[in-house]
């Protein structure tokens, strides 16, 4: 799960980045959505536990998007 975790927190800040959002704020929104970008990297497959739930991760991601279509 960390590989995954650090993966995700990386290519997360990197699309906020591209957003023209800059840091520090790109670094919180990054702690925040990371489970969005880890659920899509592990596509169901499990290395360690997963802390999330659908519903959590369907509701991030929708904020998610939100945030990168302004």
């Amino acid at each position: 799960m960390q590989r995954i975790e650090q993966m995700a927190r990386e290519i997360c800040l990197l699309d906020l980045k591209a957003k023209g959002i800059e840091e520090p704020r790109a670094n919180e929104l990054a702690d925040r959505f990371w489970p969005v970008l880890a659920n899509e990297i592990r596509e169901g497959l499990l290395d360690g536990t997963w802390p999330f739930t659908a519903a959590e991760i369907d509701s991030l991601a929708r904020e998610y998007q939100q945030i990168l279509a302004s």
